[in-house]
């Protein structure tokens, strides 16, 4: 719950501001985690050590969180690798999932997620997707301001890369949305 924990500070900390945000798209390079993302503004990094009660038993795991804040507006790539007992048999890995989009909805208080229809990441070549979810959410953060949240979660092979952007109500426009969600590519 740790990154979920930084993702919802810092939603809150962007929140704060009232400018309207300037976006200026940079690509990120993570070869550690293996893809490239294109974030608005210098990001920063944490590392986190996630833990959560699974059908297999205890998960517990290292998810690397590179993020940046721009005015109300909040991007984030997380990146974390799974032990086999979170991705096998399918219910798993379905309960894995759930766990990381449940979690990001509990943030922003959101009950009702649109779902979204997702195919492969960029980049995938030989690798195994298990699994791609997408969906939107409204609901409250930073003080009780109404925010929209819109969340992609791939699994390749053993990896679950987790997307997030997270603002004000109407703060970030669709295209800023599409610029993020597209620049995602996985590194050979």
């Amino acid at each position: 719950m740790g990154s979920l924990r930084i993702v919802a500070a810092a939603a809150s900390l962007a929140l704060i501001a009232a400018c309207s945000p300037r976006l200026d798209w940079r690509e990120h390079r993570q070869p550690a985690a293996g893809y490239v993302v294109a974030l608005p503004d210098r990001p920063h990094t944490t590392v986190r050590e996630i833990r959560f009660e699974h059908p297999g038993g205890e998960v517990r795991a290292e998810m690397a969180m590179l993020s940046t804040g721009v005015g109300a507006s909040l991007f984030a790539v997380g990146s974390v690798r799974l032990p086999p007992s979170a991705l096998a048999p399918p219910e798993a890995l379905d309960a894995t999932l759930s766990w990381f989009g449940d979690g990001l909805l509990r943030n922003v208080q959101a009950t009702r997620p649109v779902a979204a229809d997702l195919g492969a990441p960029a980049g995938l070549g030989p690798r195994q997707l298990r699994a791609a979810r997408a969906f939107s959410a409204t609901g409250t953060a930073g003080g009780g301001r109404p925010a929209r949240l819109a969340v992609r979660l791939y699994v390749v092979d053993d990896q679950l890369f987790q997307l997030v952007a997270l603002g004000a109500e109407d703060e970030i426009q669709p295209q800023a949305l599409e610029t993020f969600f597209d620049s995602f590519r996985l590194l050979p």
